[in-house]
């Protein structure tokens, strides 16, 4: 068994280092007024992806670029 579990850590392992893991994003709306947050029910909208400038478009989408912006944070693995 313990053949087996190592086997698992290793070949995890590999494959992060060999195929490199993907960069991970946070990506939230900002007021640029008060530059605050934008909240939905008291929690900040963040969207967590890979793709961040696709997430930074949709968010964008039909707003005001003098009243929103975009905040794009890298995330590390285990932050997420």
């Amino acid at each position: 068994m313990t053949m087996l579990n190592r086997l698992a850590s290793f070949a995890d392992a590999t494959i992060r280092a060999v195929g490199g893991e993907t960069r991970r994003y946070a990506v939230h709306l900002v007021d640029t007024h008060t530059g605050r947050l934008y909240c939905v029910g008291g929690a900040p909208l963040t969207i967590f992806t890979c793709d961040p400038d696709e997430v930074s478009d949709e968010l964008m989408r039909n707003r005001d670029p003098r009243h929103w912006g975009v905040l794009v944070e890298q995330r590390l693995p285990k932050e997420i």
